[in-house]
């Protein structure tokens, strides 16, 4: 029996989702209140207050949920993952109930808003569970006579893990990475930097990444998340499990996407667009491939023989030929 480690590293990783998460909800609030009253903006100091407010929040809460789950040796990742949900939708009805945040969600909208962080806490918990490692139980024997408990070893054929988790990460970075690559391209146009820096207005240039995030996440979530399946079955089909092999499939398979959608993408060249597309495959292979991990390969069913003798390797004559018996 296992539990996962304590370990400070794996909590930093594991709130980056909620801190991106926050940081959108955030930015999406400062669109608001610019949209509504526009003189009534916060200053900088209390939205980074109520920022760290709400992450010191789901930090104290996850780790809270990690004891719960030690206490009780539960280390399955699944359970981490529920975990990680459930203590982000506290820490969000926390947040409702004493006001940390910028402006109240609309009527009928308070749970819905409440989803976001949800999913982002259930890859936060995920992500602590896979980074943080397991351990074994220390416990004594119940009596002398009884062995102390050792690790089992394994040695026979794994496979690559259908994971859910894992497709849920590996689908969001082409929203991360397009973000990234469209403020980095719109930054060296001429002009930008001044228009952002004198005309644009503070609030709507915080919300730009966030609004441009979310775009693109809803276009390219569902996409991705069909191709990493796509190419971990095509993966496994081949017997392929180490990260590069993913990453290679992964970047074929997304250069082919892109080959086939280029007329839908006018803007950009063959190449440019088939390049890209292998880059965000190989990526999205490699860490499909880091945050699945293996499982053993599953025992083929039972065979009911009604005959002894139908009871013959693949690989003997009588499969491949008939016996003749000569008679007089």
């Amino acid at each position: 029996m296992y539990v996962v480690n304590n370990s400070p590293r794996a909590l930093l990783v594991a709130l980056i989702p909620l801190a991106v998460v926050h940081a959108l909800l955030t930015a999406m609030a400062l669109l608001g209140t610019q949209a509504g009253s526009p003189s009534e903006l916060p200053a900088p100091d209390q939205v980074l207050v109520l920022y760290m407010t709400r992450m010191v929040t789901d930090g104290a809460l996850l780790f809270a949920g990690h004891w719960l789950l030690r206490q009780r040796a539960i280390s399955s990742r699944f359970a981490y993952a529920l975990m990680g949900g459930v203590m982000a939708a506290t820490g969000y009805a926390i947040a409702i109930r004493n006001n940390v945040h910028l402006s109240t969600p609309n009527s009928g909208t308070l749970l819905t808003m409440g989803l976001l962080p949800t999913l982002a806490g259930m890859i936060a918990g995920f992500l602590y569970g896979q980074f943080a490692g397991l351990a074994p139980v220390a416990r004594l024997p119940k009596s002398s006579d009884e062995a102390p408990v050792t690790s089992l070893a394994f040695d026979g054929p794994i496979r690559v893990r259908t994971s859910v988790a894992a497709i849920a990460i590996a689908a969001v970075m082409p929203a991360v990475l397009t973000t990234i690559l469209s403020i980095s391209l719109a930054s060296l146009l001429p002009g930008f930097t001044t228009y952002v820096s004198s005309g644009m207005n503070p609030a709507i240039a915080v919300a730009l990444p966030a609004q441009l995030f979310l775009t693109f996440l809803v276009v390219s979530v569902l996409p991705s998340a069909i191709l990493v399946l796509c190419l971990h079955h095509i993966a496994r089909a081949l017997r392929r499990g180490r990260a590069w092999e993913y990453a290679a499939i992964g970047g074929v398979l997304a250069a082919i996407c892109g080959h086939l959608l280029l007329p839908m993408v006018p803007l950009l060249a063959g190449p440019q667009l088939t390049m890209v597309a292998f880059v965000y495959g190989a990526i999205m292979g490699a860490l499909y491939r880091r945050f699945a991990g293996l499982e053993p390969v599953p025992l083929p069913e039972m065979v009911i023989a009604t005959d002894p003798n139908a009871l013959v390797g693949s690989d003997d004559p009588a499969r491949r030929q008939h016996r003749v018996i000569l008679g007089n």
